[in-house]
């Protein structure tokens, strides 16, 4: 039994009492309560050794019992202790400022901001034995934070072509991007050294290859350095992020990226991680990005401290998932080492995503070294969390009940999620990768002009009754050459037989290029774990309004990667915990029985108003619910009037203030309502992405969330 005595509650006659008349009870006070609620006394067992030395004899004299209750064990955890208990975990200094690896989720009041890398640790999965190189402009090795995990062998200097990647100084430490990218992965922990890195106990190695003429040897020389023993590629670069750019990788560095995942690790591939692009505020988009758009590497986009896409992210059907990094504003930042053996707390940008997914990687593969290239990418897309982020547009469920988002893939990498997942004992691993290829051998050029469409049937059997027949689709690519004068009007979607729609292209107003695209791969993740048999439906518009447009689609051929049979994982359908849900399973309400009531206690006092009463209160209530939301209402078109016509917000003198709750009110209630579309290609989102591509700030919430900045400043 939990029983420990009975509490009871008394009424005292001027402060005289008397003790119990219970041989084996003791009368002990209990705690001082105000004066207007009765002193609380418990009855101890005097055969307690405890009760003994606590038991506390006033001698006061008893009225009148109140109430009893018997007292049991109930199991309470202090809801700051975990916290207390996260930040006492390292002697980092920077530690505690590294939001996106505290473990919010212990308490239901807190943002939720992490990755879920602490209970990995717990289980003792820090990286250990993996080995993670950052393709980049040196790698400061002596820094304090690094040096221990420093992995000579992972590390070359291909600018200068010696075995020391070692940056180069100058006065702007522009050669800071690779240590930082690399104390992402493993700053050592427990050093009192700056912060920590997501897997602190792997080794590091850094390629130099930026800080100077980068060729396409170069770059296969770096993409393919020891293959066994490197076990993650991680790269934060790739083409000029200018909204007019499109460029892959040459020739040699495709070769190096399949020698890679085929004979990388011992035959299981090498992981390689890559940086979706920053070029969201000159309207670019990633698929024509060729490094993001490979199905070699997993793209990774970013999302802000607020759960929000930043303004620098790029949309494309490529990007995996996401992880944390900057954002607007007052948002932090990403901590990190720096240059001259300094610390960081301003990294930024999808650089700053790429590095703590492939620590997240890491420990994954610590967890279960076998994994293949393409079980980590099984596991990054069935355990990417979607309500982190469920308050941004653009989501849609797929044809195989996946959540998926052009800005985010996926969704929030999970890396608890993704170890267990990754359990050896339970994974089996996906079946041999097929891919079918279809194509139109009697297809004939179609033309297309200004304000006009090309829309496309494809059906196919997925190679039905073939070795290479694929059931369970994983990437899909559209190869295709495409003629036309401004590259940049042009507007691709591709629908699923399953009815997924997705955009393997949007218009990018800065490419005014009539190069057109040769043989291009235009390859996209959203129909990931659909079966591809039936009719696809590509349609290619131009709804710009230049008249002078013209060109045509000369060829195309769709291929189809994945499985002629199911994974194992996805025989059961993907679910979706909400990210609010309380997972401490004592959190919950106890029970509290009334002695009184439960024996029918004449003088038992109910807590049920009279039925006026009751009606009463409810027209209050509901009275002030109707005022409550007109002043909400108020806020929400003043917040839009700010943001969208920039003057000084109007009020009449009879109005009062409108709180400053009922401004963040309105922009969450905002972003909500755009999420309440689930397509990026629907009208509403059509407008919203028009309204700003014209205008400064290309990121939807930029305007929103400067808006409420400046009248919240305004009131303060």
């Amino acid at each position: 039994m939990n029983t420990l005595s009975w509490r009871v509650g008394v009424k005292t006659m001027s402060g005289q009492g008397t003790r119990a008349k219970v041989p084996e009870f003791k009368l002990s006070r209990c705690c001082v309560i105000p004066a207007t609620l009765s002193i609380s006394y418990i009855i101890r067992q005097l055969a307690s050794e405890q009760s003994e030395r606590c038991c506390w004899d006033p001698g006061m004299g008893v009225q009148k019992v109140s109430w009893a209750e018997q007292q049991y064990i109930k199991h309470r955890s202090k809801r700051s202790a975990f916290r207390e208990d996260t930040e006492k975990l390292f002697n980092d200094p920077m530690w505690s400022r590294q939001w996106y690896l505290q473990d919010t989720r212990v308490n239901p009041s807190l943002p939720k901001l992490d990755l879920h890398v602490i209970p990995v640790w717990r289980k003792g999965i820090t990286g250990k034995g993996v080995v993670v190189t950052v393709l980049d402009d040196g790698l400061e090795w002596n820094h304090t934070d690094i040096y221990a995990n420093y992995d000579p062998e992972a590390s070359y200097d291909f600018n200068d072509n010696d075995n020391d990647p070692f940056p180069r100084y100058d006065v702007t430490n522009e050669n800071k991007h690779g240590t930082r990218c690399a104390g992402e992965v493993a700053m050592i922990a427990k050093n009192n050294k700056c912060g920590v890195g997501v897997a602190f106990n792997a080794k590091v190695g850094g390629i130099r290859m930026l800080d100077g003429v980068v060729t396409d040897a170069i770059e296969a020389s770096s993409i393919g350095f020891n293959p066994q023993h490197v076990h993650i590629y991680s790269a934060s670069w790739g083409p000029n992020d200018d909204g007019k750019t499109v460029e892959g990788p040459g020739r040699l560095a495709q070769k190096a990226f399949e020698y890679g995942i085929k004979q990388g690790r011992n035959g299981k591939g090498s992981i390689y991680v890559w940086a979706s692009g920053n070029g969201g505020r000159q309207g670019d988009n990633c698929d024509c990005d060729g490094y993001t758009d490979s199905i070699y590497t997993i793209s990774i986009s970013s999302a802000s401290q607020q759960g929000l896409s930043p303004w620098y992210a790029e949309k494309c059907s490529s990007t995996l998932a996401t992880a944390y990094s900057s954002g607007d504003y007052t948002d932090q930042r990403i901590i990190s080492a720096d240059l001259h053996n300094d610390c960081t707390e301003t990294h930024t940008g999808t650089s700053a995503s790429a590095p703590l997914a492939a620590g997240i990687f890491a420990l994954a593969l610590e967890y279960n070294p076998n994994l293949t290239w393409r079980d980590m990418q099984h596991l990054v897309v069935w355990t990417s969390e979607y309500d982190p982020l469920a308050n941004n547009p653009g989501w849609k469920k797929n044809g195989a009940g996946l959540m998926v988002n052009s800005r985010f893939g996926f969704g929030l990498l999970n890396a608890k999620a993704l170890v267990d997942l990754a359990d050896p004992n339970t994974w089996k691993g996906v079946p041999e990768k097929k891919e079918c290829v279809v194509r139109d051998s009697d297809f004939a050029p179609r033309f297309l002009r200004s304000e006009g469409e090309i829309t496309i049937g494809i059906p196919t059997k997925s190679c039905e009754g073939q070795d290479n027949h694929v059931k369970s689709l994983e990437h899909l690519q559209l190869e295709a050459t495409i003629e036309y004068t401004r590259r940049g009007d042009l507007h691709i979607t591709l629908t699923s037989p399953s009815g997924t729609s997705t955009v393997l292209l949007a218009e990018r107003e800065r490419d005014t290029s009539g190069n057109g695209f040769k043989n291009w791969d235009f390859m996209s993740v959203h129909t990931w774990g659909e079966d591809p048999a039936g009719t696809w439906t590509l349609k290619i518009t131009d709804v710009s309004g230049r008249m002078q447009n013209k060109g045509r689609i000369v060829n195309w051929k769709l291929i189809l990667h994945g499985t002629s049979t199911q994974p194992d994982h996805m025989t059961h359908p993907r679910v979706y915990t909400s990210y609010n849900v309380v997972q401490n399973d004592r959190r919950g309400v106890e029970k509290m029985v009334d002695i009184g009531k439960e024996n029918d206690n004449e003088n038992v006092v109910t807590d049920q108003p009279e039925p006026a009463k009751m009606t009463q209160e409810s027209k209050e209530m509901d009275k002030t619910a109707k005022m409550e939301e007109m002043v909400r209402s108020r806020a929400m078109l003043r917040l839009l009037q700010k943001a969208f016509d920039g003057g000084e917000l109007e009020s009449t003198s009879e109005e009062a203030p409108i709180p400053k709750d009922f401004y963040y009110y309105a922009l969450d209630k905002l972003s909500k309502q755009a999420n309440s579309r689930d397509s990026d290609t629907n009208t509403y989102n059509d407008y919203l992405d028009r309204f700003y591509s014209d205008r400064s700030y290309r990121h939807r919430d930029d305007r929103l969330l400067q808006a409420l900045l400046k009248i919240v400043n305004r009131k303060t």
